[in-house]
């Protein structure tokens, strides 16, 4: 299946969690053909970035 069929997969996901299965997925298509492909750190990486972003947006949502 190719990236933009995968993308319609989660359109309807919030926007946020939605970066986050992209951001894996990517990374799992980089590795895909190693027998034991060691992608934690990297998938911890991309769902810290997602939720320091979220939480930076939801910050300047409660500013007055």
């Amino acid at each position: 299946m190719q990236k933009e069929g995968l993308m319609n997969l989660f359109e309807t996901f919030d926007p946020a969690v939605r970066n986050i299965i992209l951001g894996v997925l990517d990374i799992e298509q980089e590795h895909i053909s190693m027998e034991r492909p060691r992608v934690k750190d990297q998938i911890d990486e991309i769902v810290t970035a997602a939720a320091k972003k979220e939480v930076e947006r939801l910050a300047v949502e409660d500013l007055p």
